[in-house]
């Protein structure tokens, strides 16, 4: 079973994260609260906004650039280092 990479799922994080977000104005209940609740529209809503944002902000076009330097200097770790793991012999996660 292959193991995951722990820069890949840290800069997908960081995008989950930032889709994730409210609007301040509701308090800041974030979409998979909605879709808790059961307010797909306002879940569906919340999403494209953020998507949306996460290209054209500065904020978002931050949080996207370190996601992609994350992930490539991920990538670019295991092809220089392919044997390097992090954790036990059971538990671990490649770079």
């Amino acid at each position: 079973m292959p193991h995951p990479s722990v820069t890949g799922l840290a800069s997908g994080l960081a995008v989950a994260t930032y889709l994730n977000q409210g609007t301040a104005s509701r308090g800041a209940q974030g979409v998979i609260e909605s879709l808790t609740k059961g307010n797909l529209n306002l879940a569906f809503q919340d999403i494209s906004k953020n998507a949306i944002n996460l290209a054209t902000s500065t904020d978002g076009k931050k949080v996207l650039s370190t996601a992609i330097v994350l992930a490539t200097a991920g990538g670019l770790a295991r092809k220089w280092f392919p044997s390097v793991k992090l954790g036990g012999s059971k538990l671990y996660f490649k770079i």
